[in-house]
Parts: C-alpha cells; structure tokens; sequence
C-alpha cells in the first residue's frame, strides 16, 4: 500500500471548495418554494371538487383534510383540539392533538313572516302600499326580530364629513324614525376619496346614524329597479355568502355562541320602486338633491310628515359546524410562537356558479403550506415555534381566527407575530406586475428593515409600497391579531375585477408574484423565527 503526502494547503483547498459549495438553511427553504410547488397544491385546492369551499359545507371539509394531509406529509405537528382518549400499556389516559380545532357558530337567517308597509296620509285618507321581501326589499340577516312603527325622514346620503365641511344629518331628528337614505355618497366625495377610505366612512355612517337614536335605516341605489346591492365600491362585493346574491337567495348570518351582539339599528335595502312610494308626495327632490350634494351645495332635508313604517320580521337559528386547520413547527422554545395564517374558505355555489376562489384564498393557503414545507426543508428547528393556521368562516366575519385567539390552550401572550396571507396571487395593474404592498405595526420598524436586505440579500425582485400603522387596516384575519395588541404582518399585491366573483379561477394567477411573496415571506420567517426584536 502506497501512502502519498498531500500538502496541508490542498486539505484546506479542497475543505473550502466542499463548503463553498453548501446550501446554506436560507436556500435550503427557499428551493423548496417554487412555481411546481405551488401548482401541485393549487390546482386541487382551487378545484370544482371542493366545490367553492363554503364555510361548514362539505367542500369545505374536504378541503381541511387535503390541508391536514399536506400538513403531516411536511412534518408539522397537529395542535388543535385534543382527539378520542386512548388506554396506554401502562394504564394511563392520555389524547393526542389533531390538527383540527372543532367550533359551532349560530346561523341566523330571515324567518318565513316579513312584513313590510309603508302608510301614507293624503288628506282624511291613510293608504297602506305593502311590499315582498326579496322583491322589494331585503333585510340584513344579522337583525333580530323586530315588530315596530315609526315616521320616517329623509336624510339624502346620510353622510357627514367635517373636514369636507359635508353633514347631511346637522338638522335633523332622526331618533326613534326610520332613516330613508341614497347608497353610496356625494360624487365629489367619491372623487377625494379611495376605495378603503370610502369603505372607512361607510362604516361611520352607520354608527353616527346609530348614535342617534334611529329606529332603522333603509338605504336604496338610484339605479336599482329590484333589489340589488347597495352602491358600494366593487371590493365590497360579498356574494353570494355575504351580499345580495341575484337570485334573491335569502341570506345567513353568523355569530359565536354568547358572543356580545351590537345594537344597530334595523337596515333594509329596497328597490327604487320601493323607495319612491316612501318619498313620492312629501316634496322631496331627489334629483335637485343629488346634484346639489354632488357639488357639496346645501339642501334642505326634512320629516316626511305624511308617512309612516311597519315593519314586523321573524328570524330562524340554526347550529353549523366549522373546523380551522392549525400544526405546529416545533421550535427550541415552547413558550413564543409566530403564527402564519390564511383562511381557506371562500364562497360556495351559487347562482349556477362554482365560486373556486384560486386567488381568495386558496393562493394563501397554499402559501402558508408551502412555508411549512420550505421550513422543514432547511433540517433546522428555530428558536421560536410556529404556528401553522388555515382558517375556516373568515368569508363569515373572521369567525375562525376570532374563535382561535378566544379559545388557545396556551397563554395568548405567547403569540408573538401573525403574518397573514390573503390573496397573493394577483398583481395591481399590468404595468407594475412586482409591486405589492406590506402592511405592518409601526412599532416593530424591524420589520421593514429585514424585508428590505432580504430582498437585495436572496435577489427577489419586488416593489414594496411599505405601510406602517399602529392599527393595520384591512378586512383579512390579521384584524383578529391587531384585536389582541398582537403584532401583525402582510404582503398584498391588489385587488382584480375576479374578486369574489366565479372567475376567480386559476387561469387568471400569476404564479411569479405568488412565488416571490412566498419567499421573501419565508425569509422574514426566519429571520424572525432565530432573533430577538
């Protein structure tokens, strides 16, 4: 046997040529994440066999068990509800975890007796005209049942903003009346205002007309001939779980079993042919007054003396059962977890349509599996753990997430960060297909700072519109996080006319974008997983 000197200088050569040549855990995780990847998950999640994933609907499960497969086959960890107990050799009880975490809303629907009636005084004469829920009118499945009578007022758009020196409400009385309004607002309002902002006041109104003691609201669109949708902007549109689907399906609401209830006033959208037998004979212009209001000039709104409301509805509860999907990455420390987040239901059928939701949200929730994947890739546990959550019933209210947080087996103090992932497969316009928009607590301007060097750090080429708030907006379930003073973190390219509509199909992804927000999401993860900020 023949032994040959080797210089020392060759060894650490050829040592160095070895490790130069090493994925490091950052690259390990994001070669897990690519454009395959995503389709494989995609193209069943989004697929007419899960039916459009309603929530509580039997799309829907299938759907939470192809996600609780995937979860298992990366090797996440189930941290729902505890399953069957079982006798160990030794005698001992014991349960393991699932990954599902089981919960039951209330379903409110409108019941079979709705009355509508509005009774006009013409001269000696009082003349009742009555009308036909889901023709004429519509009422918002949240209300209570309810029998009253109550003169009404008209109150143009019912919109006050001071600083645009606007206030449809400053003179009149409108406790204990029905306030009779126009969706939308004035058009020069429209054109100061963006979307969210618009979205933003609508809700103010709401609570200002409350705060006055209405008995009800009941709004109409100028160009509604039926009943439809009010006039609200496009990202609005919730059908057919949420809006006033076409057909005049009656609609459900939900809520959590001993939950507070608000006290809103009673709210129904009418059709234009409803809403004119309310108005017609009290002198009331609505056209003078629209074109008034439009150019913010003063218009005179009063009592309607000659009429008065009947309204009398019934309402029928029912108990439906949900299930969020949530594992676990175990991390070195037990005690702080990041949650990574996306709901996983969309909108069903409806309206002859399989509503696949591929961008809202099955875009997320692929996302949120793919990063579990990519973190077990790197064959390294982090120091914090992470949480892995797909949500049921956000398209409900945010039932799901909201149960979460109410009901850990842990201390809610341990969540440390959410990162929530909601529609991420879109871009904003076709000029500026890498631009997205990260919203997050500006008080953790660390977050901004990692985002910026892992993108020049891994090469991922986006354009962040970064927007710090110390109260993020928006209508995802980062906002049951915010709720609970948690930190909260999201990328968001935009919205598209496909949004909750049955063309959001998985024809119309980008699959760049998805991918490049998923990695440097992953990046983040793990930076922020392995430090202390």
């Amino acid at each position: 046997m023949k032994f040959f000197n080797i210089p020392l200088t060759v060894w650490f050569l050829l040592a160095a040529a070895v490790l130069n040549g090493q994925e490091t855990t950052e690259e390990k995780g994001l070669k897990a994440i690519n454009e395959e990847v995503l389709k494989a998950q995609m193209y069943f999640l989004a697929s007419d066999w899960t039916e459009g994933r309603a929530a509580g609907e039997k799309g829907e499960r299938l759907a939470a068990d192809y996600i609780a497969s995937m979860l298992q086959l990366y090797g996440v960890k189930p941290f729902g509800d505890l399953g069957r107990p079982g006798l160990s050799q030794s005698g001992t009880v014991y349960a393991e975890r699932t990954y599902f975490q089981n919960f039951v809303l209330l379903k409110t629907m409108p019941g079979d007796e709705q009355i509508l009636q509005v009774k006009s005084t013409e001269g000696k004469t009082i003349r009742t005209t009555s009308f036909t829920c889901n023709v004429d009118f519509t009422l918002r499945p949240s209300d209570p049942a309810v029998e009253i009578s109550a003169p009404v007022v008209f109150a143009g758009y019912g919109y006050k903003n001071d600083k645009l020196r606007y206030n449809d409400l400053s003179k009149l009385d409108i406790k204990g009346r029905f306030v009779i309004k126009i969706s939308g607002f004035p058009k020069f309002v429209t054109e100061l205002l963006n979307e969210s902002e618009l979205f933003r006041e609508s809700l103010k109104m709401d609570s200002l007309i409350k705060a006055m003691g209405a008995a009800g609201i009941i709004e109409f669109s100028r160009d509604s001939k039926v009943v439809g949708r009010p006039e609200r902007p496009d990202f609005m549109d919730m059908s057919p779980s949420e809006g006033i689907p076409s057909s005049g399906k009656p609609r459900a609401s939900y809520r959590i079993p001993n939950a507070k209830t608000g006290d809103s006033p009673q709210r129904l959208i009418v059709s234009a042919k409803t809403a004119n037998e309310i108005i017609k004979g009290t002198g009331i212009d609505i056209d003078d007054y629209i074109s008034k209001a439009d150019r913010n000039k003063a218009y005179i709104l009063n009592q309607l003396s000659s009429k008065e409301i009947y309204l009398k509805t019934s309402v029928k509860t029912t108990q439906v059962a949900f299930r969020n999907v949530v594992g676990m990455i175990e991390g070195k420390r037990s005690d702080q977890f990041i949650v990574l987040g996306a709901h996983y239901d969309h909108m069903g059928i409806g309206n002859g349509f399989i509503w696949n939701g591929a961008d809202d949200n099955a875009s997320g929730t692929v996302g949120v599996m793919t990063l579990a994947k990519a973190i077990g890739e790197t064959g390294v546990k982090p120091d914090k753990s992470i949480i892995v959550a797909l949500w049921s019933a956000e398209e409900l209210g945010l039932m799901g997430s909201r149960y979460y947080l109410d009901n850990l087996f842990f201390p809610l103090n341990n969540i440390k960060l959410n990162l929530n992932f909601d529609m991420i497969s879109r871009y904003v316009s076709d000029s500026e297909p890498n631009k997205v928009t990260m919203t997050y607590d500006s008080e953790y301007p660390t977050f901004r700072d990692i985002t910026v060097s892992n993108l020049q750090k891994y090469g991922i080429d986006l354009i962040v519109d970064y927007q710090p708030s110390d109260d993020p907006p928006g209508g995802s379930d980062h906002r049951s996080f915010v709720a609970k003073g948690i930190p909260v973190m999201r990328f968001k390219p935009g919205h598209r006319e496909e949004y909750h509509r049955p063309g959001d199909e998985i024809e119309t992804l980008n699959w760049d974008i998805m991918e490049k927000i998923i990695k440097i999401s992953f990046t983040n993860i793990w930076e922020l997983a392995n430090s202390d900020w």
